[in-house]
């Protein structure tokens, strides 16, 4: 994969239309233009002179609607009046912006796939990123590998997303058995995951191999969640999950093999979960609001987890630099914390 090749040239003829379209102007008022440039931009992309791409190469980009250029099986798609950016470059790559205005995709190796927006018809899908680079397989189950932003029906359901942000970095391969799927980064609506509610202004960032049903990073279904993993994903349904609430925050930095591996910060707001451990160690903060919990040991030897909140409020657990386990449940104000030094307990 010759990632971003195609950049220099692109930009260097934008920049040479943007001229032409400028100096075919001259003589013309400018005092109000600023209310004008998404008319400019039309008028950039209707009289752009881009180079052809090379023979041989699968590259594709749309603007707003216009076919920018179009070579191999690369496919660019967006919708006219809502200024969307569609880049797909590599076989089989797909990149498809539109269903809200501002929308950017971006989709760099074999089978990459990025959606960003909504379905096309769609509304309310604003401003949202998403990026996939790597080569992906494509599951016999037909779920689609990569990067989703925004929308619910990008994902078959409902619900509003803008704002977004699913960027996905690495292979997705899926496993011969489960026939795998809906891998790598998703970002919005809660439906994109197979749950409820709107999405606005999540963050879902994985990097690392995946090769299972669900591996990979999740931020969807409220306002400002934040998920991370990096790592590679062989198990079910693993890595990192921030959801379900406003603000959360979930960070995997290890290796995960087994079934529902990973970080999860859900269900009730601010709640943080973070590992970076052993391969297979989790962290659980969720079911209630500012729940805390850790696994900070990078150099040990075994499956380490940390678990808080079970549906109450301002729970503490964590190993650090330590092996073993630490929860913090069933009451609020817990702490529950384990160190090289000794293991303590208690409340606030």
């Amino acid at each position: 994969m010759n990632v971003g090749v195609f950049s220099r040239p692109i930009l260097l003829a934008l920049e040479m239309s943007i001229g032409a379209v400028l100096a075919s102007s001259a003589g013309t008022a400018w005092a109000d233009s600023s209310s004008d440039w998404l008319a400019l931009a039309d008028s950039v992309a209707a009289a752009s002179v881009l180079p052809a791409a090379p023979s041989g190469v699968d590259l594709a980009i749309s603007f707003d609607g216009y076919s920018i250029i179009q070579s191999g099986s690369a496919t660019a798609q967006t919708v006219s009046g809502e200024y969307g950016l569609a880049i797909a470059e590599g076989s089989g790559s797909y990149a498809f912006a539109g269903g809200g205005i501002g929308d950017l995709a971006e989709a760099e190796g074999v089978n990459a796939f990025a959606l960003a927006g909504g379905a096309p018809g769609d509304t309310g899908g604003d401003y949202n990123t998403a990026i996939d680079i790597g080569n992906n397989a494509l599951p016999s189950t037909g779920a689609r590998d990569g990067a989703y932003a925004g929308n619910g029906d990008l994902g078959g359901g409902t619900g509003i997303g803008a704002h977004n942000v699913a960027i996905d970095i690495g292979n997705n391969t899926n496993d011969p058995v489960t026939g795998g799927g809906n891998e790598g980064a998703f970002a919005g609506a809660g439906a994109l995951v197979g749950d409820s509610g709107d999405g606005y202004y999540n963050t879902a960032i994985d990097i690392g191999n995946n090769s299972n049903w669900g591996d990979g990073a999740d931020a969807f279904g409220g306002t400002g969640n934040y998920a991370s993993d990096i790592g590679n994903m062989s198990g079910y349904s693993e890595g990192a999950y921030a959801g379900l609430g406003d603000h959360n925050t979930a960070i995997a930095d290890t290796n995960y093999t087994e079934i529902y591996g990973g970080v999860y910060a859900v269900q009730g707001n601010d709640n943080t979960a973070f590992v970076v451990g052993p391969q297979d160690s989790y962290a659980a903060a969720f079911d209630g609001n500012s729940n805390s919990s850790y696994v900070l040991d990078p150099f040990g030897s075994t499956t380490s987890f940390a678990e808080t909140g079970y549906g109450h409020s301002s729970d503490l657990a964590a190993l650090l630099y330590t092996d073993g386990g630490a929860v913090a449940v069933n009451a609020d104000s817990l702490y529950d914390i384990a160190t090289v030094l000794g293991h303590t307990v208690g409340t606030f």
